[in-house]
């Protein structure tokens, strides 16, 4: 028992890694469709490449969608909008006619209106003629129509149809024969100045009055005639017995056959998402996706093994895998939008930011193969997000500015528009199978991916990561610590810069991460702001060390590694940073103090913990460069002769003995890469003492 827990517990960081790529898994698998996936691939215009194809059973042929669509169209633009009739407005305005005339007539005395109006008697039967005159013009007008125009209708020509509904009744009627309230007017002058007995002028403002709108638009009754006719439209094409062939290999698809093949795969996935296909479906999605996160985990292991013993690592990229498989849900699910609007490219972005191009690239391909057989046209899927992605990697070939970013949308739509383009010119032999809003969700596909900005923010902040883009800030010379170094540390500040020239020509040659050696180099040394004038560079013909003995000053000097590190974390410096100042002097010991002690007091009585730097040893080849850099170049100070053979004997003994004392082997870094190292910095600081000539005194 006690043995098995101890292997367990010697390999919990590989429990723990399988059980995140399990939940991985398990979150997948929830979000996947439960639909078979038709194993044809086809396309209007390409070549069908299979086997001869027949029925597998009675099935009925669906239309196609855009055939659908265009008599769904027909109907909407063909329909009649409708117009409703105020029934009751007519005999409101003949009253309103008649309390008007009556009124203004003018042999009319005092009260006689109700006699006029509800008695057989009239006192002028002029008035009453006039009466039944203008009584006649409105009604006619109303009977017509007198439309109140909607503003999506004011263009409408005059043969253009409408309908006019009154009641539970509705008619045809043009355009023409309807009146607005002027063309109302008019027709009442016009109808006035032909009947010779009408006093046209004295009714014409009356009648004028009373003219109101009696139609007016109805949007939902519109709406209902259309749906109504909608439901008339005819879906399906026929019908098809089981063994009649379908088509046969080396057949062009055309639109008969594009009928067949699409009501064969909606038949297809149907069928397989019910009953216990449901369960093979899954268990099927299971073992692909299993596949392609033990790809990912293979990849990682090859390249950035390191990823591996870092839980939070390791969370960060399948939160990444997740965020995109949920973009390509959504993409799928809601039917305003479409696939190409699914961001992946964001993936090798941030990856790229954090890690290499190589890593980025491969992920990507990987991740895109696990959600090709959940969505539609998997090749022209596929194809179009691999090049993109290897298209914007090789644009993101360095991060060190950040309008990179934007240049990176720019690759994605291009890539994304020139693929696409390519693709149907193929399939189409044509371009008019090219749908120009598909350019449309391209462009929104690159806005989408400049979110990876703030999401690199965001992981920095959440996992402690450092992209390329933040070491370039931390390494300006302007950064506060760095200011204060310079200030109160001067000559450890010129040492730094000296440093990091070395380490970063170093790293160049052998691979690495330039920008984070050279920013770990600047902040390497800033413990030693704490007390500058232990330390020689920044004295001044004054050594404090000669007052102090030599386990004291050995302590002082051994402080400023511990000192830098509460700095760096004073003002919030990544991780990778502090491993710098963590292990620049990895278990070596204060060599010069340690000597003395043992020259005095022997090397028995000497306690050499007291002159050992804490550690840990460098673990990456970036940290060991340092400490080659950092040694090399404070030593170099202390030579009187700069020849070649002087540089070249004080790099390889002091080089030589870091690897005697087991420096390196913690970090990635072989024989051979050390030896590149050495030649940089023989070359460096030849360069940097060269020899000059002697110029002769100037003499006035």
């Amino acid at each position: 028992m006690q043995d098995f827990l101890e292997k367990i517990r010697d390999a919990h960081n590989d429990i723990l890694v399988f059980v995140l790529f399990a939940g991985c898994l398990g979150v997948l698998l929830y979000m996947y469709p439960r639909e078979g996936q038709f194993k044809f691939e086809y396309a209007e215009g390409r070549v069908w490449q299979y086997e001869d194809l027949f029925a597998p059973n009675d099935l009925q042929i669906d239309r196609l969608e855009e055939e659908i669509k265009a008599d769904q169209d027909a109907i909407r633009n063909e329909q009649a909008p409708v117009y409703v009739v105020d029934a009751s407005l007519v005999d409101q305005k003949i009253a309103q006619f008649e309390k008007a005339l009556a009124k203004q007539w003018p042999e009319r005395e005092q009260g006689v209106i109700e006699d006029l109006l509800t008695s057989e008697r009239r006192d002028s039967l002029k008035m009453v003629e006039q009466l039944t005159i203008g009584a006649k013009v409105i009604n006619d007008l109303y009977s017509s129509g007198i439309i109140d125009l909607a503003q999506q209708h004011e263009e409408m020509g005059r043969t253009d149809g409408l309908l006019v509904k009154n009641g539970g009744t509705s008619r045809s009627v043009e355009r023409q024969d309807l009146y607005t309230i002027s063309e109302a007017v008019l027709e009442s002058n016009r109808t006035l100045n032909r009947n010779p007995k009408a006093e046209a002028d004295f009714l014409q403002p009356i009648i004028q009055q009373c003219l109101a709108y009696n139609l007016s638009y109805d949007a939902e009754a519109t709406e209902r005639f259309v749906e109504n006719r909608l439901q008339t439209v005819v879906r399906t094409a026929g019908n098809l017995s089981a063994g009649e062939l379908i088509i046969r290999k080396g057949q062009l698809v055309g639109k008969d056959e594009l009928r067949v093949l699409n009501s064969l795969e909606s038949d297809y996935e149907n069928e397989a998402g019910k009953g216990r296909s449901w369960w093979i479906i899954l268990l099927g999605q299971a073992l692909l996706i299993s596949l392609g996160l033990v790809a990912m985990v293979i990849i990682i292991k090859m390249l950035q093994p390191e990823i591996l013993e870092s839980p939070s690592r390791i969370t960060f990229i399948i939160l990444l895998v997740l965020l995109m498989a949920l973009t390509v849900k959504i993409a799928l699910e809601v039917p305003t939008l479409s696939i190409f609007l699914a961001p992946l490219c964001m993936l090798p972005i941030v990856i790229r930011t954090f890690y290499d191009a190589r890593l980025a690239i491969l992920l990507h391909v990987v991740n895109v193969f696990m959600l090709s057989f959940i969505v539609p046209s998997a090749f022209e899927f596929v194809f179009l997000q691999i090049f993109a992605g290897i298209l914007l990697l090789y644009g993101m070939r360095s991060l060190a500015r950040r309008s990179q970013f934007f240049n990176a949308a720019l690759v994605i739509f291009f890539s994304y528009s020139a693929t696409y383009l390519g693709l149907n010119i193929i399939q189409e032999g044509n371009f008019e199978g090219i749908h120009l809003t598909n350019y449309a969700w391209f462009g929104g596909n690159a806005v989408l991916s400049m979110l990876a900005f703030p999401l690199i923010y965001f992981i920095e902040r959440s996992f402690g990561f450092v992209s390329e883009v933040s070491l370039l800030e931390i390494s300006d010379s302007n950064n506060v610590l760095l200011r204060e170094l310079s200030e109160k540390a001067p000559g450890t500040f010129q040492h730094t810069l000296q440093v990091s020239n070395l380490a970063e020509e170093a790293i160049r040659a052998i691979g690495g991460n330039v920008l984070l050696v050279r920013a770990g180099a600047l902040y390497h040394d800033i413990g030693k702001m704490e007390a500058p004038q232990y330390f020689t560079e920044n004295q001044h013909g004054i050594n404090p060390h000669d007052d102090l003995g030599y386990e004291e000053s050995a302590g002082i000097i051994i402080m400023h590694v511990i000192k830098g590190i509460e700095l760096a974390r004073k003002h919030r410096l990544p991780e990778e940073i502090i491993d710098f100042i963590r292990t620049h002097h990895g278990t070596t010991r204060t060599e010069y103090f340690y000597r003395k002690a043992v020259e005095e007091q022997g090397k028995d009585n000497v306690d050499i913990a007291k002159f050992t730097y804490p550690g840990p040893k460098p673990f990456s080849r970036e940290t060991a460069v340092l400490m080659m850099a950092d040694t090399v170049e404070a030593a170099s100070r202390s030579l009187t002769n700069y020849s070649e053979e002087n540089l070249e004997a004080l790099i390889e003994g002091l080089i030589g003995h870091q690897q005697s004392m087991g420096q390196f082997e913690n970090a990635s870094i072989t024989f051979k890469e050390i030896t590149t190292v050495k030649k940089v910095f023989l070359r460096k600081l030849k360069n940097i003492y060269h020899a000059r000539i002697a110029y002769p005194d100037r003499k006035e």
